[in-house]
C-alpha cells in the first residue's frame, strides 16, 4: 500500500520513505481492526453470559497495549529519519492520536469484559434479559460507528468521518433512557439494585467508547483534509452537505 504523501498526490523520491509512512499507516489499519474483534467479542461474551469469553478479551487486551507502543515507535522513526513537513506530518501526527483515543478504547472494553464477568459469575444467577437490552442497543450503535471508522482508514473517505461526529451525542441519549429503564427495574424489585450499577456502568463505558471514536473521527478529518474541527470551529462550514455524506 502506497500513500499519496507530497501535496501534488506523488510518491517520494525516497521509496523507503513512502514504505515507512505506509507502513504507519497500515499499523493503524491492524489496531482498528483487532479492536473491532474486540469489542465484537466482548459484546458476544455478554450475549451469551461466556465469562471464559469475556476472560480471552481481557487477556487479549495486551495485544492492543503493543500497538500501541509499536506505532508511537514508528512516528518516532518517521520523524526522526525523514523530518516529516506538510501532509506527512499531518498524517504521523493525526495516525499517534488516533491511536491513542483507540488504546482508551481498548481500555474500556477490557473493563466491559470485566463487568461480563461479575455478571455471569457462577456463583450468581443471571441477570435478567430485559436489564442486558439496553447495553445490547447501545453496543450495536458502537459497533456500527467502529465500522464505518474503519471505512474511513480503508477508504481515506473524510465524509464518512464527518458523519460520525454526532455520534457520541447519540450513544449519551441512549444512555440517559436507559438509566431510566434501570432505575424502573430498581423500583419494582430493589434486589436488582447491584445488577443496575453494574449494567450501568458498563451502558457508561459504551458511551465513553462513542466520545473516543468522536475524536478519532476529529482527527481522521484533519490527517485527510487538514481541517481542524477539534473545537468546533469550522464545523459547519466544512462538514458535507447531508445528500452527500
Amino acid at each position: 500500500m502506497i500513500i499519496p504523501t507530497d501535496t501534488g498526490g506523488n510518491p517520494h523520491t525516497l521509496h523507503e520513505y513512502d514504505n515507512d509512512l505506509s507502513h504507519l499507516y497500515g499499523l493503524l489499519l491492524e489496531v482498528t481492526e483487532l479492536l473491532i474483534y474486540q469489542f465484537e467479542q466482548a459484546m458476544q461474551a455478554m450475549d451469551y453470559g461466556d465469562a471464559e469469553l469475556a476472560q480471552k478479551v481481557i487477556s487479549r487486551h495486551k495485544k492492543l497495549k503493543h500497538y500501541e507502543t509499536k506505532i508511537d515507535d514508528g512516528v518516532l522513526s518517521v520523524i526522526a529519519r525523514h523530518c516529516p513537513v506538510a501532509n506527512d506530518l499531518r498524517l504521523v501526527l493525526s495516525v499517534s492520536k488516533i491511536s491513542a483515543e483507540f488504546s482508551k478504547i481498548g481500555d474500556e472494553i477490557g473493563e466491559f469484559a470485566r463487568l461480563v464477568t461479575v455478571l455471569f459469575d457462577p456463583s450468581t444467577s443471571d441477570p435478567n434479559e430485559k436489564l442486558l437490552a439496553d447495553i445490547v442497543k447501545m453496543g450495536g450503535l458502537v459497533k456500527a460507528i467502529l465500522d464505518k471508522l474503519m471505512v474511513v482508514f480503508e477508504n481515506r473517505d473524510s465524509k464518512q468521518a464527518y458523519a460520525l461526529l454526532q455520534c457520541d451525542q447519540l450513544c449519551e441519549k441512549e444512555l440517559q433512557e436507559g438509566i431510566k429503564h434501570q432505575l424502573a427495574y430498581v423500583l419494582q424489585d430493589a434486589r436488582m439494585i447491584r445488577r443496575a450499577l453494574d449494567i450501568m456502568q458498563m451502558m457508561k463505558i459504551l458511551e465513553r467508547c462513542a466520545e473516543h471514536c468522536r475524536v478519532a473521527a476529529e482527527h481522521a478529518v484533519f490527517m485527510l483534509d487538514g481541517v481542524d474541527i477539534r473545537h468546533g470551529g469550522l464545523l459547519r462550514q466544512q462538514m458535507p452537505s447531508q445528500g452527500n455524506a
